[in-house]
Formats: C-alpha cells, sequence, structure tokens
C-alpha cells in the first residue's frame, strides 16, 4: 500500500492537484463556455442565491464548503478559477487589499468584463491570487483573464485555458500539459456549438485520476445567451442534466448535491465513500482523546485502512493541528503535525508547522530542528528564519 501512496503523490506532484480547464466558443452571436473541475475530492454542490438588493442572481458550482469555483450569472457572465505555480509578483502597494467576498460581488454586480475590469484594477491581487487565477466571459463572447499582476482582456471566438499564466507564456506550444495540448489541437481543427461538439471537447480535456481515486469531478457547459447549464458528472459524458437558471432563480435558494444528481455512477460512489471516511476520521482527531496517543492515532488509520486517501489532506491535517493548537492542547496538535510530516516529507510547510508545535511547548531544540529542515526544502520561509533568529538568542 506505501507504494500506491508514494506513486500517486508524485502523480499529483508533477501534474497539478488542482487542474482544470475553460473554453469558450462564440458563433452567431452566441456565446459557450466549458469547464472541467479537475480534483480528488467527490464532495461537490451546486448552488442557487437570488439576486437582492438591485444585485444579479447566481448560480455557482465547487465542494461542500461552497466556496464558489465557477458560476454564471442572469446577465450570462460566467467565471472560473484556476491553480497556477506560484511565482514572485511586484506588490501594487497603493491599491486596495481584496476581501474574501470579492468574487460574489463581481458576480453580484457586474453584466460584462470591462465592468469587472473596472473593479479588479483598484485592487492589490497579489497575494489574494499568489498561485492562483480567474477568467471572466461575458455573453457577448468577451474574456479577461485575471492573475495576481495582470489583466488580460480578449476578444477571440475560440480560447481555451488551463494552469499556466497567459502573461507568462509567449509560447503556447511549450506549455507541458497534455490534455491542453490535446484541447488546442481539437478546436484548431474545428469548433461548432452543438453540444455533442462541446461535450465531446469537454471529454477531450477530461482528466481520470490513477487508481480511479478523482479526476473530473464535474463539467459544465454554459449558454451564457439562454443561460442554460449542462451538467456532467465525474468525467461519464453519456449523461448530463440541463438546467435553466432562470427558472431556478424564480425559486428558493436552494443547494445540489451533485452526486445525488448521477446516483448510478458506482465509480463515483466508491470514491465518495473512502474520501468522506477520511473526513469522519479527521473530526474524531479533534478530540484530544484520541490525538494525544500517537500510537493510537497509527493504529486506526491501519485498521480503518485510510492510509491511501489520507495522503491526499495535508492541508486538512495542518489546519486541524492549529486548531488544537489555539486550543492549548499542545501534545495533541504536536501528533498531528508529526502525521504530516510522516505523509508529507518534502513540504517545507508541514515542518514549519511542527516546528511552531514544538515552540508552543517549549521545545525549542526540537522547533529549531524542523524550522532548519522547513529552510532547507523553502529557503524563503521567513516565519521559520525569524523563529531560528529568536530561539538562537534564548
Amino acid at each position: 500500500m506505501k507504494s500506491w501512496i508514494v506513486l500517486f503523490i508524485a502523480f499529483l506532484t508533477g501534474y497539478n492537484t488542482y487542474a482544470c480547464s475553460v473554453y469558450k466558443i462564440t458563433k452567431n452571436n452566441r456565446t459557450f463556455v466549458g469547464n472541467n473541475e479537475d480534483y480528488w475530492d467527490p464532495n461537490t454542490r451546486m448552488w442557487f442565491e437570488k439576486g437582492k438588493n438591485g444585485n444579479f442572481g447566481n448560480v455557482y458550482v465547487g465542494f461542500d464548503n461552497l466556496y464558489p469555483q465557477g458560476g454564471m450569472n442572469e446577465k450570462g457572465l460566467v467565471f472560473d478559477g484556476f491553480s497556477v505555480d506560484p511565482r514572485e509578483m511586484k506588490s501594487g502597494s497603493k491599491k486596495l487589499i481584496p476581501g474574501n467576498d470579492i468574487l460574489k460581488h463581481i458576480m453580484q454586480t457586474c453584466k460584462n468584463i470591462d465592468e469587472v475590469y473596472t473593479i479588479l484594477e483598484k485592487y492589490d491581487l497579489t497575494t489574494f491570487l499568489y498561485s492562483g487565477m480567474w477568467m471572466f466571459i461575458d455573453a457577448a463572447g468577451d474574456y479577461l483573464v485575471v492573475e495576481g499582476d495582470a489583466l488580460t482582456k480578449g476578444k477571440e471566438d475560440n480560447y481555451l485555458l488551463s494552469n499556466f499564466c497567459p502573461s507568462q507564456t509567449p509560447d503556447l506550444d511549450q506549455v507541458a500539459i497534455p490534455f491542453y495540448q490535446k484541447g488546442r489541437k481539437m478546436m484548431d481543427e474545428k469548433t461548432d456549438t452543438t453540444l455533442s461538439y462541446l461535450s465531446a471537447l469537454s471529454d477531450a480535456l477530461h482528466q481520470s485520476f490513477p487508481y480511479d481515486l478523482g479526476g473530473t469531478q464535474y463539467t459544465t457547459i454554459y449558454d451564457l445567451k439562454e443561460k442554460v447549464i449542462h451538467l456532467y458528472y465525474y468525467h461519464d459524458y453519456s449523461k448530463s442534466i440541463t438546467i435553466h437558471l432562470m427558472d431556478e432563480l424564480n425559486k428558493e435558494d436552494s443547494v445540489l448535491n451533485i452526486p445525488d444528481l448521477f446516483p448510478d455512477n458506482l465509480s463515483s460512489r466508491k470514491n465518495i465513500q473512502k474520501v468522506n471516511d477520511v473526513k469522519d476520521f479527521l473530526k474524531e482527531l479533534s478530540n484530544p482523546l484520541l490525538s494525544n496517543d500517537y500510537s493510537k492515532i497509527k493504529a486506526e488509520i491501519s485498521f480503518r485502512d485510510l492510509s491511501f486517501v489520507l495522503s491526499l489532506f495535508e492541508n486538512d491535517l495542518n489546519a486541524l493541528g492549529y486548531e488544537l493548537l489555539n486550543q492549548t492542547d499542545k501534545t495533541a496538535a504536536i501528533n498531528i503535525f508529526k502525521l504530516n510530516v510522516e505523509y508529507f516529507p518534502n513540504s517545507w510547510n508541514v515542518y514549519d508547522s511542527l516546528g511552531d508545535g514544538y515552540l508552543a511547548e517549549g521545545n525549542y531544540e526540537s522547533a529549531i530542528l524542523n524550522y532548519k529542515q522547513s529552510l532547507k526544502l523553502n529557503p524563503t520561509n521567513q516565519n521559520a528564519i525569524t523563529q531560528i533568529e529568536k530561539l538562537t538568542k534564548k
């Protein structure tokens, strides 16, 4: 089982854990946008929010935390988000700092990409989009790519984007994303706006992760003129559900559990069970009666056969460790941080967190050792640099 974990993590590291693709095609004054959401967590949702106080109503798609990963408003403005490799960017120091509600504010108030541009040019996005990117497309077919330090408008009838920054990519032939190049070739050969073509293009761009643990969790194909969404699930393009946005916005606000809309997809059911077993276990670990005993934690992981899927939960384990640390359960927090180090030995952040745990406990020697290991993996980790300087003086 350990070799499976190593192979799968190697795949995700070399791939991009948050891969996705967005294309737009405009013909005969109609624009269609397709999005594949590629990830390992199958807990996907679609939800509808009516417009209030003069704002526009929206449909959003994402995961069970209900943070929008994409969506469309009643004026036919579509957006989607991408993960990209982090890079250094010069801060716009005189600009505003965006809040976490900036996306919803745009979708509730903007009709087209010019209005989106007017809002976003006021903000410093270098920290907010340090390792991310947005794309907006309006009903006229115009689009805006939003990087942390660049706002790029475009009007091409056909456009495809994936997990790379256009402003940093002068030669698209050099983009080392196989499914992007496959979709690009298909669009160069032919484009049309029939649903059969659009679903085939989405299929060409779809991902299937090793061991059937994730991939394209859902596909949305938006008709920006008619405000219609064609929803596909778990990289199966033989079945879809058609949703009329304006009909849904005439109802009460609602949340749809996407897996429940496709009960016959047995492959996804197995995926959901594996992931949710780990999520349930993480809730149990928030109880110090379990997390205070490291050997008991390891025994439970082995008994429940959670090791393979747990290797996907670095951020969740890290957050849980700090939650326990803030509750002054130092031993429990350190155990969670140690578990994260065991599963993610090449992550600078897990050593930094373990250093914080030992620092809170007063074990300065162990704290310094872990901060130094973090610095080996990330020499720019300022927290580790600062803490080592303080502890060395002590």
